[in-house]
C-alpha cells in the first residue's frame, strides 16, 4: 500500500519540470524537513520506483522509467485539476487493482481486503470526478482512467519484484495479488513469509516428486505454512499438465485432503490465475470419486492410476 507522502513525491517529480532533483529541493517544495523526504524516498527506492545518486555532498533522485510510472505521468500531466495523488493513494490502490471489470462494492471488500465503509468512501470520491460510473450496484472506470488498473498492478508487481528480489535471483511470477505471490527462482530462501511450496515439497507429505524445476516460494502473510491442500493448488499454478496433475491426484488421495476445503482454496486462487483452476480442481475431485469414469485427457486411465497410487501406497 502507497500512501500519499509516495505518490506526492512522484507527483512532484512528473510535475516540476525537473527530472533530477536534490532531496534537499525536494524536501522544500514539498514543505517537508530533509529527514522525512529522505525516508520517503528511501521507501519509493525500496519498492523501484525511484532512483538515488550521489552528487557531491548532494543526493539526487529521479523517477525510474518503469511503465506504471509513465502511464501515471500522462494521467497526472492531463489531469492536473485533479487531487490525484490523494485519491488513489493508499486503499485506494487496492481497490483500483480489482477495478479490471464492474465489481460490487462487497467483492471489491472482499478482494481487497479494504474495510466495506472505507471501500465506499473512496468509490464515492472517484465517482464524484468521474473516475469511474455504477450502473446496478456495479462500478467499473470511465475512460480514460481505465488505465489505473494497469498502474496499481504494475506499482504492486514492482514492489513485490524488489522485495522478492532482494532473496533471490531468476524471478518469474506465476500468480500474484496486491498482497501475494507466487514465483520460482534460482536461490533458496528462508526470509520470514516466504514459503517454500511447489514439487519440493510434495515429499514431505509422502508423494515424492522428482524434478529439475527451480525452486516455488509463496509469499504471503494468511498463512504460516504451506499444508496439502494449498500445495495442490500451487502446483496446479505451477504447471496444470498430466504429470503435475498425476502428482496432485496422489496428493490429495494420500492426504485425504478434504474436498470442500480444496475446493474452496481454489475458488482464492482462480481470479487471478492464468488458467480455470476451479474447473481442474473439480475435475479433479470428480475423478477419484467416480474412480476415473468422469476424466479427461489430461488425466491418466483409471487402471494406470491405480498402478501408480500402488507404487507410492497410495490407498484408493
Amino acid at each position: 500500500m502507497m500512501p500519499k507522502s509516495h505518490f506526492r513525491v512522484i507527483s512532484q517529480l512528473i510535475e516540476g519540470g525537473d527530472p533530477e532533483l536534490s532531496v534537499s529541493a525536494l524536501a522544500d517544495q514539498l514543505e517537508w524537513s530533509t529527514s522525512h523526504a529522505s525516508r520517503i524516498i528511501s521507501e519509493l527506492e525500496a519498492y523501484g520506483c525511484v532512483q538515488t545518486k550521489q552528487s557531491g555532498r548532494e543526493k539526487l533522485v529521479s523517477l525510474r522509467e518503469i511503465e506504471p510510472i509513465e502511464q501515471l505521468e500522462g494521467l497526472l500531466t492531463e489531469y492536473r485539476h485533479m487531487d490525484l495523488p490523494a485519491l488513489i493513494a493508499g486503499s485506494g490502490l487496492q481497490i483500483l487493482y480489482y477495478l479490471d471489470q464492474g465489481r460490487t462494492a462487497t467483492e471489491l471488500a472482499e478482494r481487497s481486503g479494504v474495510s466495506q465503509a472505507t471501500v465506499y468512501r473512496q468509490l464515492d470520491d472517484l465517482q464524484l470526478v468521474g473516475i469511474i460510473g455504477k450502473s446496478k450496484s456495479r462500478y467499473r472506470l470511465n475512460e480514460p482512467f481505465t488505465v489505473l488498473v494497469s498502474i496499481a498492478r504494475g506499482l504492486f508487481h514492482q514492489k513485490h519484484r524488489r522485495e522478492a528480489g532482494k532473496h533471490a535471483a531468476g524471478l518469474n511470477f506465476l500468480w500474484e495479488t496486491h498482497d501475494e505471490y507466487l514465483f520460482a527462482c534460482d536461490s533458496d530462501i528462508s526470509a520470514e513469509g516466504f514459503h517454500l511450496t511447489g514439487p519440493a515439497v510434495f515429499g514431505e507429505f509422502g508423494v515424492p516428486l522428482l524434478t529439475r524445476d527451480r525452486r516455488h516460494y509463496f509469499r504471503t502473510d494468511r498463512v504460516t505454512e504451506v499444508d496439502p491442500v494449498e500445495l495442490v493448488c500451487h502446483a496446479l499454478l505451477i504447471d496444470d499438465g498430466s504429470r503435475y496433475r498425476t502428482y496432485c491426484l496422489l496428493l490429495i488421495q494420500k492426504q485425504d485432503i478434504d474436498r470442500r476445503a480444496l475446493r474452496e482454496c481454489a475458488e482464492h486462487y482462480h481470479p487471478e490465475a492464468t488458467i480455470d483452476l476451479r474447473g481442474i480442481v473439480d475435475g479433479l475431485i470428480e475423478y477419484l470419486e467416480t474412480s476415473g469414469e468422469t476424466t479427461a485427457e489430461s488425466l491418466p486411465k483409471w487402471e494406470e492410476f491405480k498402478q501408480t497410487a500402488r507404487e507410492y501406497e497410495v490407498t484408493l
